[in-house]
């Protein structure tokens, strides 16, 4: 009986705390939309650790919010900080969208209007590396009709991608 609640414990404790910290990071141009659209998904706890310390805060819940408009407010200005976009040679800001949970993450969603073409873009993801030493996100940019990816953490925090 000791060994089953022991055992139990341990499984719990193993599906709630994840041995690893990473983000995933979907950006897509639309040319007929002439808009960047962006999907970042961030795990609950890492999120809110993240949320936490940035806004000095000690009560959040990025679970089950007591406003989803109040935390799609700190999220947004996190991101603003933590996430930046050079287009075609230009620094682009982003309109923060909001977010929907999803699981354990949290999916938060944003759009750079105004662009037409994106021939070479540099983007900048930093989200929770002040918190986690481990982090790593990871970006896919897809851009007339071709897909890359790459990894970012500690000792690489931006990345550039050309689209010919």
């Amino acid at each position: 009986m000791q060994l089953k609640l022991i055992w139990s414990v341990f499984l719990s404790a193993v599906l709630y705390w994840h041995p690893f910290h990473v983000s995933v990071t979907d950006i897509e141009h639309d040319a007929e939309a002439k808009s960047i659209q962006v999907s970042h998904r961030i795990f609950l706890d890492d999120l809110e650790v993240g949320l936490k310390k940035y806004h000095d805060i000690e009560k959040l819940d990025t679970y089950e919010p007591e406003s989803q408009e109040k935390l799609d407010s700190l999220i947004g200005s996190y991101l603003k900080k933590k996430v930046l976009f050079v287009i075609n040679g230009e620094s682009k800001d982003f309109n923060y969208l909001g977010s929907e949970l999803e699981g354990d993450a949290r999916w938060c969603y944003y759009e750079i209007e105004n662009v037409e073409q994106v021939d070479e873009a540099e983007v900048t993801n930093i989200a929770l590396m002040e918190v986690f030493d481990d982090q790593q996100n990871i970006v896919h940019f897809k851009s007339k009709g071709k897909l890359k990816s790459y990894k970012l953490d500690k000792d690489t925090k931006f990345i550039q991608f050309k689209f010919d």
